[in-house]
């Protein structure tokens, strides 16, 4: 998977609190030789008791949706530390080719939530 055999372990194990990101699900799936729909829940897929999983399909590059991903991982923990823009943009998988767009929300939607106080930009963006 082009991840330490280590790291990888200690997620199996339930040791880190984090989950594989999307960019690493196409070397997950070949790793077990799946497709990366294999690891993908179908959209009527029951958890067992008659709840259905409903699947979302978000775009970084839609405004509303970059909110939702940056106040989830508000509220995850992700900003408890000081997150520079640029760890931030390389944590989104937006620090490709192609992803200016993206970059251009994301520095946008951070300000708008320093602005809400969700936020506070100290040496970096900070969880108030």
């Amino acid at each position: 998977m082009k991840l330490s055999r280590g790291y990888v372990a200690m997620m199996e194990r339930g040791y880190l609190s984090t989950q594989y990101n999307t960019h690493e699900y196409p070397n997950l799936a070949k790793a077990l030789d799946w497709t990366v729909a294999d690891l993908l829940p179908p959209a009527d897929w029951d958890l067992g008791d008659g709840t259905k999983v409903e699947k979302k399909v978000l775009s970084l590059a839609n405004p509303e949706d970059m909110r939702l991903v940056l106040e989830g991982m508000i509220e995850d923990g992700y900003f408890d530390e000081p997150k520079s823009l640029l760890e931030t943009v390389k944590h989104l998988y937006i620090d490709r080719e192609g992803k200016e767009m993206e970059r251009q929300v994301l520095e946008r939607v951070l300000e708008e939530l320093v602005k809400e106080d969700k936020l506070q930009k100290k040496e970096g963006y900070l969880k108030k």
